[in-house]
């Protein structure tokens, strides 16, 4: 039945998710973004929030969090420190629910969120059965425009879906991890196997994060193969995709000098220098930064390590570092849950740290190549 679950569309019919028709262009009033904050570190007060990772609205000058643990998203005022949570009906607290990745389109409004099942992250691809989503919202109107069952096209057989790119078109690119694959879910919301797993064995560590190339319908994904989640220092890379073909190819991106990092996590593009910088998450070490001077990602130059060694750090892990506002970078730093509070999908944590790393991703800037 198309991109939606049975059960989705009953639900849909009974009133219960507000499903619309989505347009294609973004006709909010927009405003510029003033900072919201001095330079330094701030910390997120929000009940089981345990943020994995986060999106810019340029329009709306909000952040959304991916509150992992709830599948939910957590909309964030810097400027009142107020958070708001949106919640999705059949996923939000069901106990085998993440919320792992989020694409804001700041063309459209859009936001793109992926809902993952837990349990091929719990048993490091051993088990990937569980329903994975991704779900077009409008945020203005508060309303889902679709949501797309992405285990309804690989009927179980791999998952770990847990990151989001887009293309000009309008259609998105959902990597998978166990093994690496990518899903394309049309404008529509209709979903084709892209880019297919390369191996059935679905304990093969792949991709765990993806970044569009806006204006060059291209992405950038982090490769973790042959890197399991429990190393501390593994071998990672990453891969160039061009998005107008029909079927996936990726092309390893060189990195000069080709320093080890990772296991990698979330990469991400600072809107601040215009997709010349790539900040990937490096979960136990910190932030990785590159460098491609055109823009292109051909090839990048590896800058250096931005290490997590904040007194607060213990027992975080840094799933990712985003721009929140005009131009500052954090690094997130969510915490184990911990003990699962009872009646709950999450632990008892409400303080998140997000750490400035500006300063730090100037200075590597400032290296010749």
């Amino acid at each position: 039945m198309g991109s939606y679950s049975l059960f989705a569309l009953l639900l849909a019919a009974a009133g219960l998710f507000p499903f619309t028709s989505g347009s294609s262009t973004y006709h909010g009033k927009k405003k510029e973004c003033h900072p919201f904050n001095k330079p330094g570190n701030m910390t997120l007060h929000q009940y089981q929030l345990y943020p994995e990772t986060a999106a810019w609205d340029t329009n709306r000058c909000v952040a959304y969090f991916c509150a992992l643990f709830n599948g939910s998203i957590a909309e964030y005022n810097p400027y009142t420190t107020k958070f708001t949570v949106i919640p999705f009906p059949g996923i939000t607290h069901a106990p085998d629910q993440h919320a792992s990745g989020i694409d804001y389109n700041p063309s459209t409004g859009l936001l793109h969120i992926v809902i993952d099942s837990q349990r091929p992250f719990l048993t490091e691809g051993a088990d990937v059965s569980g329903d994975n989503w991704l779900i077009r919202y409008n945020p203005s109107t508060r309303t889902e425009i679709w949501r797309a069952n992405l285990t309804s096209v690989t009927n179980g057989l791999w998952g770990g879906f847990q990151d989001v790119a887009l293309d000009s078109k309008g259609n998105a690119y959902v990597i998978g991890t166990y093994p690496k694959s990518v899903l394309k879910v049309s404008n529509s919301g209709t979903i084709s196997v892209w880019y297919p797993p390369q191996t059935t064995n679905t304990k093969v560590r792949g991709y765990t994060g993806a970044a569009s190339l806006y204006g060059q319908d291209a992405m950038v994904v982090v490769d973790n193969e042959g890197v399991p989640e429990s190393e501390l220092v593994g071998n990672s890379n990453i891969y160039r995709f061009d998005l107008t073909k029909p079927t996936g190819i990726p092309i390893k991106i060189p990195r000069f000098p080709n320093t080890q990092f990772g296991p990698g996590d979330k990469i991400h593009f600072p809107p601040a220098y215009k997709q010349t910088v790539a900040l990937i998450a490096d979960d136990y070490r910190g932030t990785i930064v590159l460098r491609s001077k055109d823009g292109k990602w051909k090839e990048a130059e590896h800058l250096g390590l931005i290490p997590n060694d904040y007194p607060i750090f213990f027992e975080r892990i840094t799933p990712s570092t985003v721009q929140l506002g005009p131009k500052r970078q954090y690094l997130i730093g969510n915490n184990f849950p911990g003990p699962i509070v009872p009646g709950t999908t999450g632990g008892n944590h409400s303080d998140f740290p997000l750490f400035d790393i500006t300063r730090e991703v100037e200075r590597l800037l400032k290296k010749k190549p």
